[in-house]
């Protein structure tokens, strides 16, 4: 089912932005030592990114969800760094949203791919 909305506000180009200082909940744990950054969390905050995003362009009673991720973890990085994890709306296809995504610490390319959201009657 398609949903029905006005949906024009969101448009290639839009841009997000999060930083985030890498603490404990960040962290792999199962890898002994400190653990360091782990690719889930990576994963999660390029969505987060990707909603916020997006999120107040959308009319009452909708919402994105993610369905697709196709991220490389390129880099490691440790507790205490500070991150800056990016998204741009590359391309709007109905409802159906295609996100560029990337997360760096300095100039260190830490993931970067494509993130696919929906735009979604939200649920209560």
């Amino acid at each position: 089912m398609y949903p029905v909305g006005d949906f024009e506000a969101v448009q290639p180009g839009i841009e997000g932005r999060t930083e985030r200082l890498i603490d404990e909940s960040l962290l792999t744990t199962h890898v002994g030592g400190e653990g360091i950054f782990a690719t889930p969390a990576m994963i999660g905050l390029m969505e987060l990114t990707s909603h916020r995003s997006v999120a107040d362009l959308l009319p009452g009673g909708f919402t994105t969800v993610g369905y697709e991720v196709h991220v490389r973890h390129k880099a490691p990085s440790q507790k205490g760094d500070e991150i800056v994890v990016t998204s741009v709306l590359r391309e709007v296809n109905g409802t159906r949203l295609l996100f560029d995504v990337a997360c760096l610490d300095g100039e260190t390319v830490l993931g970067e791919g494509t993130h696919k959201r929906a735009i979604v009657p939200a649920r209560h």
